[in-house]
């Protein structure tokens, strides 16, 4: 399986869990109760819901039967955990054919207002930040598949998308209006807030230090069960 094909499995996969789920996150601070959805879910729940649906929906992709698996401890870095493995061409544990870090990245918070983290969490050096290229590196490093790669997720926005929101969710209209107004701070005329400038400008920097191939991207749609839901991007790249 290339990574194009696997990118496409999450934009697929993605709405589906948002529709499913039923786990309802919570804010570890505060203990602030979330909306249901993926635009709450906690990265490693979604992508254990993931590889639920998709074993079920697609389970002929893999090679051996089911040899998909999430949380797989890295060799030689104590309590570090890869997001996801998986073989579709006859390889097995300890060797799997791919090894794969997942991150979302979120424009707004639960209550529709901005969130500031996103660009830290692509390309923040800090190790305490746990971004992106931190991900990349230590798969290239320590990973145990023999294909490496990170996916990450991303809700757009824009004017549509936000009247939208209003529609199919009239008692959130707080967290709709703050969600328009973050938009229009970022577009005044259109509204667009997405994850795109960020991520031409991560593939540029990461192909630079000849960490990866070109950026994957596919685009998901119907994951309205958050009112900053939506449609959005899936974007991967395979390491080198």
């Amino acid at each position: 399986m290339e990574i194009e094909e696997i990118a496409s499995r999450f934009a697929e996969g993605l709405p589906a869990v948002d529709a499913a789920t039923s786990h309802i996150s919570a804010n570890r601070r505060t203990g602030e109760v979330y909306l249901p959805g993926v635009k709450t879910l906690a990265e490693y729940k979604f992508v254990d819901e993931l590889v639920e649906w998709w074993k079920i929906n697609h389970g002929s992709d893999f090679n051996p039967p089911n040899e998909i698996d999430t949380g797989i401890p890295y060799p030689g870095i104590p309590r570090a955990k890869c997001d996801l493995i998986l073989s579709t061409d006859g390889s097995t544990m300890p060797k799997p054919e791919w090894s794969i870090e997942v991150k979302h990245i979120a424009l707004v918070g639960n209550n529709g207002k901005n969130n500031d983290f996103g660009v830290a969490k692509i390309l923040s050096p800090y190790l305490k930040d746990r971004s992106l290229i931190h991900d990349i590196r230590r798969l290239r490093d320590h990973g145990v598949g023999k294909r490496k790669a990170v996916v990450g997720y991303c809700f757009d926005y824009d004017k549509e998308s936000c009247k939208e929101a209003e529609i199919l969710h009239p008692d959130q209209k707080s967290v709709v209006e703050n969600l328009i107004e973050v938009c229009l701070k970022n577009d005044p005329v259109n509204g667009t807030y997405g994850v795109q400038p960020l991520i031409k400008y991560a593939d540029e920097i990461f192909q630079g230090e000849k960490l990866v191939k070109p950026i994957v991207t596919r685009k998901f749609e119907g994951a309205w069960r958050h009112p900053c839901g939506g449609s959005g991007t899936i974007f991967a790249w395979e390491i080198i």
